[in-house]
């Protein structure tokens, strides 16, 4: 066959035997160039060096021969839906029957005296005593085609994830005639001093690695190949790390050269003026905060910081200063929530903390009444309104401000890029805080939110009380709601229930909160109890958590749409059925939302009766702390970044084989590394032009939306 010409950056459909209907299909799956099939990588590997003959095979341990077809044939057997295809397999040494069930194209694919090569395990045959496999996976070889070979047997073999028709011998078929092509490429990606001084091997021998592995790290193990400290794939870890690091810092970069003309109130007693109003005492934290957007907001390029805090530490009055200096140098400014619940309890706290100063502050969410709407809409374009609080609707065509210069993104994980760009594009380089409530572990916040500058909140403000995180065992659970639930009633406190699913749904032994909602109903009838869940309609809802926050609903059936931002100061209990059904940062947040008031909190969490012990043993954690960050740490390890990171960084690369929890030390050294790159010394100058145009291009080929994400602050 002859060479095929192709680069990186070559279409799939350019690669020989893929054609159109295959690069489609490729594309589906996000596959579309070259690069992008390369960074296919597998998930295990095959050691198919030493095929042993068919006499050499032993019964219940899996291995690979080449062998010669004899016969095939299909049988019809009665009471099985299916046709069975079996084959008589043979090689010199011995005869071996392989079998499979429904798999009719095998008829056309092995011909009688075809070669294969068959991996499987054999077995002794209750039914004649023969030497037979079950399904074994085959790879026909094709004698004319000699190079194929190579890419199937007598190496240690990848194994690709397989869907739509792609099989994972289609995979290792291309990537090898990919790989060949483009055999002696020197390309590099990563800059020369990073590469040079951090013993990593090449781009192009570290692919071949990935793909066809030489050798195994530990003698007879394929598993081996998967572990961080194989040097190719040690090398991806570093790649996918300083990728992002790199990404970080330079948009974090462009963000700070970025200038505004704004006029900025310079004044010593503004914090004594804002301060002087509340009706508490701030925490350290929350002035170290504070002190941190001022200084932000005073110099000329825009602020972009992520205000992380634990539940209850205070982070709504740290917003609200950065609302007063906005208000001060005579700007306007908005806050987005991901709910009108949440947005509703965002302005009344505002307005209680800035009204008093003479900031106007307005409500806009999709629930207004038009009239209302166009009036509030009119009055912040003539800039007669100073905080507009909302949802989505903030970010509508139809809302103008005079002069947004201070925007509060709340639990911005909810909210998506585009979002969050259209809201940003209302003012002219507007000074941005964005604030979760979810605790993320320090590395996940330096990593993927690294473009934004960090304030911490770390204390629990003054007079709020702890809440008791109880695990209720299947030997209570029987008569849990008499002995625990019960005596609630009867101090007139109230209590919020929660369930995973708002419906019942086919998966046994789940609840639900609209059947729980009934049951408890009948449990006591003379409670007033109320339900609430994510499909009811915002006036509903509203009105329900009125009646609860009020007093009204003694007991609030729900799902976790009360997980953030819900303030009940009257609630001291809190019940989790399945509750290893959620993530432990998720309970942390579920708890957070009693003990709010003047008396402490329990919460319980009640496993499912299908729950296994290890699902139960990781709640355990919650029973020893209050503190979201080892939470948080605790959920990281056991799950991943992905719960915490969300949708707010669509574009950015996803790690494939890095993992934030196992390679902190590399992460560290990745960091660093993107650091001294980014400020180069005069005399890497001219190198480092072309390192960075390098760079840039690569990693734009390699992620593709990463551009947007460049864009957008």
């Amino acid at each position: 066959m002859e060479k095929p010409d192709l680069s990186l950056v070559s279409p799939l459909y350019a690669v020989p035997d893929i054609g159109k209907k295959r690069a489609e299909k490729l594309e589906q799956a996000g596959y579309r160039t070259v690069l992008d099939l390369l960074y296919c990588f597998p998930f295990r590997y095959e050691d198919r060096r030493a095929t042993p003959s068919i006499r050499q095979l032993v019964p219940g341990t899996a291995a690979g021969f080449v062998a010669r077809v004899r016969d095939i044939r299909k049988k019809n057997i009665r009471n099985l839906r299916v046709p069975v295809i079996e084959a008589d397999l043979e090689d010199g040494s011995g005869e071996i029957r392989a079998v499979w069930f429904g798999q009719e194209y095998l008829l056309k694919t092995l011909p009688p005296k075809s070669m294969a090569f068959f991996f499987g395990k054999p077995e002794i045959s209750s039914y004649d005593g023969l030497l037979s496999l079950r399904s074994p996976v085959v790879e026909k070889m094709d004698e004319e085609k000699k190079g194929q070979k190579s890419f199937h047997v007598n190496r240690i073999v990848p194994v690709y994830h397989e869907s739509n028709g792609l099989t994972s011998s289609f995979f290792r078929k291309t990537i090898g005639l990919i790989l060949t092509s483009l055999w002696g490429n020197t390309f590099e990606p990563l800059p020369h001093s990073v590469f040079a001084s951090n013993e990593i091997p090449g781009w192009f021998p570290a692919i071949v690695g990935i793909h066809f592995p030489q050798t195994l790290p530990v003698q007879g193990d394929p598993d081996s190949l998967l572990l961080p400290e194989y040097p190719p794939r040690k090398r991806f870890v570093f790649e996918e790390l300083f990728f992002l690091e790199f990404l970080m810092g330079y948009k974090k970069r462009e963000i700070r050269m970025s200038a505004r003309e704004r006029v900025r109130v310079e004044s010593g007693d503004e914090r004594a003026m804002f301060t002087g109003g509340l009706p508490f005492k701030m925490t350290a934290a929350q002035e170290r905060a504070c002190d941190e957007i001022a200084s932000d907001m005073g110099r000329p390029s825009p602020m972009n910081r992520l205000l992380l805090g634990d539940v209850g530490s205070g982070k709504t009055v740290v917003a609200a200063w950065g609302a007063y200096l906005s208000f001060r140098s005579g700007m306007q400014s908005a806050l987005m929530a991901p709910t009108e619940i949440l947005a509703q309890q965002h302005y009344v706290s505002l307005k209680a903390l800035l009204e008093p100063h003479g900031i106007r502050t307005s409500l806009l969410t999709q629930s207004v009444r038009k009239s209302e709407k166009r009036a509030l809409m009119e009055a912040v374009h003539r800039g007669d309104v100073d905080l507009v609080v909302g949802t989505h609707a903030l970010i509508q065509d139809a809302l103008v401000f005079s002069c947004l210069g201070y925007i509060v993104v709340d639990e911005q994980h909810k909210f998506g890029v585009e979002q969050r760009k259209n809201l940003i594009q209302k003012g002219e380089n507007p000074d941005v805080l964005v604030m979760t409530a979810t605790p993320i572990p320090r590395s996940l916040a330096l990593s993927y939110f690294g473009d934004l500058d960090l304030s911490v909140l770390d204390e629990r403000p003054p007079g709020r009380l702890p809440v008791r995180t109880e695990i209720v065992p299947k030997s209570r659970s029987e008569h849990f709601w008499d002995d625990n639930i019960a005596p609630v009633f009867g101090r007139g406190e109230q209590i919020f229930v929660v369930y995973p699913l708002i419906e019942e749904s086919g998966e046994e032994n789940l609840k639900d909160a609209t059947t729980m909602y009934g049951v408890l109903s009948r449990k006591w009838p003379s409670a007033r109890i109320g339900l609430l869940t994510g499909k009811m309609a915002w006036e509903e809802k509203a009105s329900v958590m009125e009646d609860f926050r009020s007093g009204k609903i003694h007991l609030l059936v729900s799902t976790t749409v009360v997980e953030v931002g819900v303030d009940v100061p009257g609630a001291t209990v809190m019940v989790v059925e399945n509750a290893e059904r959620f993530g432990l940062a998720q309970l942390h947040q579920l708890r957070g939302r009693i003990g709010r008031g003047s008396l402490p909190g329990t919460c319980y969490l009640i496993p499912g009766p299908d729950a296994s012990r290890e699902s139960t043993g990781r709640l355990e954690i919650l029973e020893r702390t209050e503190d979201g960050f080892l939470v948080a740490e605790e959920d990281l390890r056991l799950r991943g970044p992905g719960e915490f990171i969300g949708t707010r960084q669509s574009g950015l690369p996803m790690f494939q084989v890095a993992n934030l929890v196992r390679d902190v030390g590399i992460l560290l050294l990745a960091r660093e590394q993107a650091s001294i790159f980014l400020e180069p010394t005069s005399e890497s100058l001219l190198a480092h032009s072309w390192e960075w145009t390098t760079l840039m291009n690569f990693i734009q080929n390699r992620y593709p939306g990463v551009q947007e994400w460049l864009m957008i602050r």
